[in-house]
């Protein structure tokens, strides 16, 4: 079940994209940019960690998947940062 529902989560992205592609005059590499986003905001919304759970690899491995990866990291830095940072301030 798991390959099934990993193949239709890749299976849409793929599906917009290519819809984006015939679709529009963007070239390939904004295309590439846009999933980039997509991915970084709906990891910030706490969308894609939903679709992640639910769809595996098949929302890991596309290009929104490294957005949603980069939005992790970079929440994670954040929390941590911070957290230190009130510590010696007001610890």
């Amino acid at each position: 079940m798991e390959y099934i529902r990993a193949f239709l989560v890749g299976g849409i992205i793929c599906i917009l994209v290519q819809i984006l592609m015939d679709h529009t005059t963007l070239q390939p590499g904004r295309i590439m940019v846009l999933l980039v986003i997509a991915g970084v905001i709906l990891g910030a919304l706490g969308i894609y960690k939903r679709i992640e759970e639910f769809g595996g690899c098949g929302a890991t491995v596309p290009l929104s998947g490294f957005g949603f990866s980069l939005w992790k990291g970079m929440k994670e830095a954040v929390d941590n940062h911070c957290v230190s940072r009130r510590k010696k301030n007001y610890g």
